[in-house]
């Protein structure tokens, strides 16, 4: 649809016109919301010029030959329709964010400062618990070091750093669109690092950290100081993303390539390996779509542009004409969440993945589903040791006896880990202000709100868990729908199983207490 309407320039909308002959840097483009930034630039914006995407060397792999294989996933293939000459329109840009300056050489050092026009960072290790070594090169020294190459660049129109909603969730429960002191200073965070051993940031990080949950969420929040600092002088804004869960709608529904958040946990409950969660079912679970993100990340690359070369005529849909207009020399944050549009609870999270998943139940899964949400820890905890832990030491010894190698077990360590890591957001709420999202979104033309919609307001959360668990079971487990007839026998023995063993288990725990009971009345 985008390309028909771009065979005409006259058609082009207000954001396609300003990625129209638009050169692009960005980072974090192989990774899950860089994917799906790179389609649907390509598929959505057919006047872009260049996008250089960063690209790390991985030992034994040809950086290039890893970036074309790239767009071998499905994701791509809607694009490769509307947009048949991407390979001309893309390029990796060896460079690593371990690294200082990213790594780059000197002569993609110099392509980026004399060609590119707007910049998306949106790389960072997502992972809770990286070493925190890792998560300050990647998230802050990274950040820190990107910004000084764009002040060199001279053609840039749009700088975009991608950040989280919860960078601020230690210290307040009530999170604006705007900066707050951070933790500790950059620069003193960079020089501390660089100056101890591992094992010793290891055995510090918990103290230094303190309160925040993680060193992901710290060092988010030090790296928004980064901006605040170096990113004067500059088109520049920050979107804060919450929780980032499978696509909606584009280019295809249900589509995720990982298994962080909450992804992990519908997974683990739909191949019966997970049972118990530690949530409080009544807080709000500040879910997004990802496709949804990409677009409020595109939207605001387009404003800030506008704003920062025509300043007097920012007045917002909802501002009157008696209202004085924002001061865009102040960097603009956008806290993308759902909670002011759509809110959902996590009990409902998990009753609208309950109901869709016997519909479409694996033929990897190894039990029935069962999950339950545990508001108090210690109850957490005691599903764990005898819905996790027991049945995983009688498999694992079985398996041991057959001569197998064991592996539940170890495979309960891993998933505790990673449940403990999100139990944090999942026992807490906090009230994120919106209303710089919600005005841009107001600023687009008829066009762009079709276009890059992000208007959480018409979710329908029913239909999106729908292709929720499909997209689950596809795109991550690699079980094809068309077990589901396979997968629907498997279930329904499974089934038997659970209530036989159940049975068995009560009929025990009877005969015992009548035993008890014959003891005490002899």
């Amino acid at each position: 649809m985008a390309s028909t309407e771009a065979e005409n320039g006259n058609d082009l909308s207000e954001i396609q016109k300003f990625f129209d002959n638009n050169s692009v840097f960005l980072t974090g483009g192989t990774g899950f919301l860089g994917n799906l930034l790179l389609e649907k630039l390509l598929r959505a914006c057919p006047g872009i010029k260049k996008i250089y995407v960063l690209t790390r060397e991985k030992k034994g792999k040809d950086p290039n030959e890893r970036f074309k294989a790239i767009f071998d996933d499905v994701l791509f293939e809607r694009m490769k329709l509307e947009c048949p000459d991407y390979a001309t329109k893309v390029r990796a840009i060896i460079g690593d964010c371990m690294k200082p300056n990213l790594g780059l050489s000197e002569q993609d050092r110099n392509i980026l400062i004399n060609e590119v026009n707007t910049v998306f960072h949106v790389a960072a290790t997502v992972r809770f618990d990286a070493h925190l070594r890792t998560a300050v090169n990647i998230n802050i020294r990274a950040t820190n070091d990107l910004l000084e190459i764009a002040h060199s660049m001279k053609h840039l129109k749009a700088f975009i750093h991608v950040s989280t909603a919860y960078s601020n969730c230690a210290e307040r429960k009530v999170v604006d669109e705007k900066f707050y002191v951070p933790p500790v200073s950059p620069d003193a965070l960079m020089k501390l690092t660089d100056s101890l051993s591992d094992e010793i940031i290891e055995r510090i990080t918990p103290q230094l950290i303190k309160p925040w949950p993680n060193t992901y969420a710290f060092t988010k929040a030090i790296a928004e100081d980064v901006v605040r600092t170096k990113g004067k002088a500059m088109p520049l804004s920050i979107v804060r993303p919450a929780i980032v869960i499978a696509t909606a709608k584009e280019p295809i529904a249900g589509w995720i390539n990982n298994f962080y958040g909450p992804t992990g946990v519908v997974a683990g409950a739909g191949l019966g390996l997970l049972r118990t969660i530690h949530a409080d079912g009544d807080c709000i679970a500040e879910l997004v779509p990802a496709d949804n993100v990409v677009n409020a990340i595109i939207a605001a690359a387009w404003d800030i542009n506008k704003n920062w070369e025509q300043p007097e005529k920012l007045i917002t849909a909802e501002e009157n004409e008696q209202k004085p207009a924002k001061d865009f020399n102040e960097i603009p944050i956008y806290n993308y969440v759902s909670s002011n549009s759509k809110p959902l609870k996590w009990k409902e999270f998990m009753a609208y993945n309950e109901l869709a998943e016997p519909e479409i139940p694996s033929v990897l899964a190894i039990w029935i589903y069962g999950l339950t949400i545990n508001k108090h820890k210690s109850i957490h905890q005691l599903y764990c040791i005898f819905l996790h832990l027991i049945p995983a030491l009688i498999v694992d010894t079985f398996a041991r006896i057959i001569g197998k190698e064991p592996k539940l077990w170890n495979a309960y360590q891993k998933i505790h880990k990673f449940s403990d890591v999100i139990s944090y957001f999942s026992t807490k709420q906090w009230t994120f202000l919106d209303s710089n999202t919600k005005d841009l979104f107001n600023r687009l033309d008829i066009k762009d709100k079709r276009l890059f919609d992000f208007d959480l307001t018409k979710l329908d959360w029913k239909q999106y868990f729908y292709y929720h668990i499909r997209g689950i079971r596809v795109y991550l487990v690699h079980d094809s729908l068309d077990t589901v007839p396979k997968g629907l026998e498997k279930r329904r023995r499974l089934m038997i199983a659970h209530y036989s063993l159940v049975t068995l288990f009560w009929c025990f725990l009877l005969y015992v207490a009548f035993l008890i009971c014959g003891w005490i009345f002899k």
